[in-house]
């Protein structure tokens, strides 16, 4: 499986699996059934129900149909309804969210790399290229990604703390949600000790530093153990607030 490493914000480098061509295809077929059932209730609808004559009602009514991956990208930072069934999802090359900028340059394309090639030029040119990117991600700088429950960005902040629990570090009161979301990636990420210790170990260490720098901490347990009480003081002190 093709892997391109991202840089998050605390400048530390997460590795992430990039989604397959039978994942995009598979949600490229659940957005277009979804697709055809509005298009079969707005039928239904507007013609057997309320008797239209086809025109201008179904242009306006076909609309969001159209724009319908242009629109849930926008919306739902990066995801179709079927990319979301799929725990796939679109970034920037870079691992940081896409704009509504990104998701129109991509949209445009569809017309080359999909539509008019029945995704035979999209397929093509994922393959090649390596880095789960059609002419569309390519020319927008995104890449279609896997975010499974193990890999992915949306994973819960929060975790159960004991009612009686005083924060160690009051501090990570100071740290926001994306802070506490790239700790929980490197702590999953660094999970299986095993393999690759050395960059593992540097992967905490790099992550600890940051947050101590922005906390203002400093501490003698080990790295994944104050990470994860960094984590534990954090949904303490929002507990409280």
């Amino acid at each position: 499986m093709e892997t391109i490493e991202l840089n998050t914000t605390q400048n530390v480098s997460l590795e992430f699996p990039v989604a397959s061509v039978a994942d995009r295809i598979l949600a490229y077929f659940l957005d277009v059934l979804i697709i055809l059932a509005y298009g079969i209730v707005l039928s239904v609808v507007l013609f057997a129900w309320l008797g239209l004559e086809p025109g201008f009602w179904l242009i306006i009514f076909a609309l969001p149909a159209f724009f319908y991956h242009l629109i849930f990208e926008i919306f739902l930072n990066g995801q179709s309804p079927g990319k979301r069934a799929m725990k796939i999802k679109v970034f920037k090359a870079d691992g940081s969210q896409i704009t509504p900028a990104n998701c129109f340059i991509r949209w445009i394309f569809r017309l080359a790399d999909i539509s008019l090639t029945s995704g035979a030029l999209a397929t093509i040119t994922i393959i090649v290229n390596g880095k789960g990117q059609r002419l569309g991600d390519i020319a927008a700088g995104t890449t279609i990604l896997k975010t499974s429950k193990k890999h992915g960005f949306n994973q819960t902040l929060w975790m159960d703390v004991e009612e009686n629990y005083q924060p160690r570090f009051p501090e990570a009161e100071m740290l926001s949600d994306k802070d506490v979301q790239i700790i929980k990636e490197v702590i999953q990420a660094t999970s299986n000790l095993d393999r690759m210790p050395d960059t593992y170990a540097e992967l905490l260490s790099n992550t600890r530093k940051a947050i101590e720098h922005k906390t203002h901490t400093a501490s003698s347990l080990p790295d994944k153990e104050y990470l994860s009480t960094m984590i534990k003081d954090y949904n303490a002190c929002h507990r409280e607030a």
